[in-house]
């Protein structure tokens, strides 16, 4: 007997593919395979020399290289701040890569003509990882087209002693797999009254009754009564990371940092501790709506002497993230907000929440608002679904259902009714939104997406924190006593660290170093101190110490910080 149940029910057909058959494009024209990446990466190098290194951090365990590119001009490239862009960690979105590899080829190709760009590469780097999930890529370069989160690891998912025994199948033979929809007075799922192309759930508090389960396109293929139970690979990189981890969960693997991928990350940025802020293209997203302080997860439950992982930013770093929205929307011109999507264990939040750097999360692209079609039937509003009293359940699989079969008709696959082994005698049908359609634009939206995002990458990049040293000062105070004033300031947009920097204590802070020589004496202030957070736009944070020497004689001042570069001077005592 088959167990006919639908895997996350509480979800609409737009979030039940998300998870069970993730969505993206099925137009592979114009997005680069692992070979085509490969390549154009090598050539950027071979290009560029003198911009640009590669190295390979990682090997899939289909045998795919994972690459960590750096782009930045002169000697000490590693030594002064750096932005990270990470892509493609979930498997469908295909469009970050290409945001990555886009980005990196404009900025070294504008190095030398054009100044701004030529003075961002002189003073900071970039560190670019743009297909963390090689082997679920792949996926959208095959047929039949199928959206994949896991990487090639080989793993008994249903732990019957077999391994990727039961997966999805394209049961139609149309070269895609979707979603089926069974017959099923049990079942909670209905068309919607407007589009009844769209399944939503039914709404228990208005009597609605169901009749259909939903499903991703496949068949018992083990015979043990469950349906894609085990699907090949093992690994979801998206759910890799530690922050947020669920243990258990499908596609996260049997601990945090467990794939060669999200270790080779993390070991990658325990290295470069430099990187002061990152950029990662993906699911997530904290730049259309930021991430905001939620005063009773932020902290340690009361009543308890230790608390849990935070789930919540700290409160003085709020308005960096509310105000690097409102950038991210200006420089895009982007208004309307993607569809909110929350996976734990995430190289976003792990990159804020452990790692203390600003961490920034976008989509790149979603679906634009489809034109409004006024002869249209008004959408009754309608409850359910969380989406809250009076709101549209379906709402983003409307817009996007208009939007396609506006730009891209073949994307909408009707349902057409198929005979299924597994459910003799009931009405199954095939059919839903075509693989990769909703996480990627068509390839002819390509240029415009990279150069959108362009513009913002490289306007994050110049925020980064730079101190410089200001008002140095030796007052005479008598009998071969010196007063020394200094104040670090800060000439970046963004603070020195994060407020969760000093806690998660990474990176290190500020480190000020005063040096005096033979015949001197430091009678006040510490020769070595650090310093917490300094915000940006000039702000500072003033210095004093005394000491004892000869007139005429130098003592050395520095400030240096792994994300904040380094000043020094040489201070005359006169």
């Amino acid at each position: 007997m088959v167990r006919r149940n639908a895997r996350h029910p509480a979800l609409s057909l737009l979030a039940a593919a998300a998870i069970l058959a993730p969505p993206l494009s099925a137009q592979a024209t114009g997005y680069r395979n692992h070979a085509a990446l490969t390549t154009a990466i090598e050539t950027l190098r071979r290009d560029h020399p003198r911009l640009v290194t590669v190295e390979v951090i990682a090997t899939s365990p289909g045998g795919r290289a994972v690459h960590a590119v750096r782009i930045g001009a002169g000697a000490n490239v590693d030594q002064r701040p750096a932005l990270l862009i990470m892509a493609n960690a979930y498997g469908p979105h295909v469009v970050g890569s290409e945001i990555a590899l886009g980005t990196m080829q404009q900025l070294a190709a504008a190095y030398g003509s054009d100044a701004a760009v030529t003075a961002l590469l002189d003073r900071t780097t970039f560190y670019v990882i743009p297909r963390l999930n090689p082997d679920a890529a792949e996926a959208f370069f095959r047929r039949p087209l199928h959206e994949r989160t896991f990487n090639e690891l080989a793993d008994d998912q249903d732990h019957d002693g077999l391994q990727d025994e039961d997966g999805p199948d394209d049961l139609n033979g149309d070269g895609f797999i979707t979603m089926m929809r069974i017959a099923d007075p049990a079942g909670d799922w209905r068309p919607d009254q407007t589009d009844p192309w769209l399944m939503r759930r039914a709404d228990a508090v208005k009597g609605e009754t169901g009749g259909w389960r939903i499903m991703v396109e496949a068949r018992d293929s083990d015979g043990d009564g469950e349906i894609a139970e085990d699907p090949p690979g093992g690994v979801d990189l998206n759910k890799n990371f530690a922050h947020d981890y669920t243990f258990f969960s499908e596609g996260a693997g049997v601990h945090q940092f467990s794939s060669p991928e999200a270790r080779a990350v993390a070991e990658f940025v325990y290295q470069h501790n430099n990187i002061a802020a990152a950029y990662v293209l993906g699911p997530q997203d904290n730049l259309m709506e930021p991430w905001r302080h939620r005063p009773q997860t932020g902290g340690p439950p009361q009543g308890t002497s230790a608390g849990g992982p935070l789930q919540s930013i700290l409160r003085a770093d709020e308005g960096w993230y509310v105000e690097m929205s409102e950038r991210f929307k200006r420089s895009t011109g982007l208004t309307r907000n993607p569809p909110s999507v929350a996976i734990g264990g995430d190289p976003a939040s792990w990159m804020y929440y452990h790692m203390g750097r600003f961490s920034f999360a976008s989509r790149g692209w979603w679906v634009p608002e489809a034109a409004r079609d006024t002869a249209a039937a008004p959408v009754r509003p309608a409850a359910g679904g969380g989406a809250g009293q009076g709101a549209d359940p379906v709402a983003s699989e409307r817009n996007a259902m208009k939007w396609l079969q506006a730009t891209d008709p073949a994307a909408v696959l009707p349902w057409t009714a198929i005979q299924h082994p597994d459910f003799p005698g009931q009405v199954v049908e095939v059919g839903g939104f075509r693989p990769f359609a909703l996480w990627n634009p068509p390839a002819s939206l390509l240029d415009s997406v990279i150069t959108q995002q362009h513009r913002f990458i490289t306007e994050l990049a110049g925020m980064l924190p730079s101190i410089e040293l200001r008002g140095v000062t030796a007052e005479p105070l008598g009998q071969g006593a010196w007063r020394i004033t200094a104040q670090v300031a800060n000439l970046g947009y963004l603070p020195t660290l994060t407020a969760l920097g000093p806690r998660a204590r990474w990176p290190r802070q500020i480190r000020v170093d005063l040096k005096t020589g033979q015949g001197q004496a430091l009678v006040s202030g510490r020769a070595v101190q650090l310093l917490g957070p300094i915000q940006g736009s000039g702000r500072s944070t003033e210095l004093s110490w005394v000491v004892t020497g000869s007139r005429g004689s130098t003592i050395a001042l520095s400030a240096e910080s792994p994300v904040a570069g380094a000043a020094s001077t040489t201070i005359t005592l006169r």
